[in-house]
C-alpha cells in the first residue's frame, strides 16, 4: 500500500513497549509485520484485551479526541509499524466533517466501554462501585458545590446492574459511602462531595483487594 504523506516506520524488538497506558498521545500505527499485545490495569492487574497482527490499527483513539492512551502496547515479536502522526490524519477526516464527526462519536463510545471493561474486571464489589463513580464523576459530572454532580435518573438498584454488583450488596456499600460522606443520590442525579476523596478510597480498597489475594 502507497505511504500516506506525514507517515514513516518504526521497527520494534519483542518485548519493547510502543506506548503505556495513561500516556499522551501523538501517533497512530499500522501493523505491517508482528503482533503486539494490548492490556491496561484494573485493580493493580494486568489484563490482556487484544493480541493484533498485520493489518491491524492502534493508538488511534488518542490522535482523535487527545485523551491519554487507554491501554498499552507491547510488541510480542519483532514488529514493523507504519505511523501516521496527528496532523496528517487530522488532516485526512477534517475534509469530510460527517466522517470526523463519525469517527469522533465512535472513538467517545469505544472509550466509555473500555473505562466499563476495566471497572468490570475488578473483583471485589467496593472497587467495581467506587470505580464506577469515579468514572461518572469525571465523563458526566459538572462542578456542585465543592463536588460535582451526576445528572441523571439514578436509582441504588439501577446503578448496581450497571457495575455488575447484586442490589443488596450494592445498597449495602453504598449505603456506607453515603454515610461517610463521599456521595448521596438525591432528585437531580448523583452528588460526590469531593472526587478527591472518592479516588483515595477507591485506592484503598483497590490495595486491600490486592494484599488480600497475597
Amino acid at each position: 500500500m502507497p505511504e500516506a504523506e506525514g507517515a514513516f516506520e518504526k521497527v520494534l524488538k519483542a518485548g519493547e513497549i510502543l506506548f503505556r497506558e495513561g500516556e499522551r498521545g501523538e501517533e497512530m500505527y499500522l501493523i505491517r509485520s508482528g503482533k503486539v499485545e494490548i492490556s491496561n490495569s484494573a485493580g493493580g492487574a494486568k489484563k490482556v484485551l487484544a493480541t493484533l497482527s498485520e493489518g491491524s490499527f492502534l493508538g488511534e483513539m488518542a490522535i482523535v479526541d487527545d485523551a491519554p492512551r487507554s491501554a498499552t502496547a507491547t510488541a510480542l515479536a519483532d514488529v514493523s509499524l507504519l505511523i501516521l502522526d496527528r496532523s496528517a490524519f487530522k488532516g485526512q477526516i477534517q475534509e469530510n466533517p460527517m466522517v470526523e464527526y463519525l469517527i469522533n462519536s465512535l472513538v467517545k463510545r469505544l472509550r466509555e466501554t473500555n473505562e466499563q471493561v476495566k471497572i468490570l474486571l475488578q473483583k471485589d464489589d467496593v472497587c467495581r462501585i467506587a470505580a464506577s463513580l469515579l468514572n461518572l464523576g469525571r465523563e458526566k459530572g459538572a462542578p456542585d458545590g465543592s463536588g460535582v454532580l451526576i445528572k441523571g435518573s439514578y436509582t441504588p438498584d439501577g446503578f448496581a446492574s450497571q457495575v455488575g454488583v447484586g442490589k443488596a450488596k450494592a445498597a449495602e456499600i453504598l449505603d456506607k459511602m453515603q454515610k461517610q460522606g463521599l456521595m448521596e443520590f438525591s432528585a437531580d442525579g448523583i452528588k460526590i462531595a469531593s472526587m478527591g476523596d472518592l479516588e483515595e478510597f477507591w485506592k484503598f480498597a483497590t490495595l486491600k483487594e490486592k494484599f488480600k489475594e497475597m
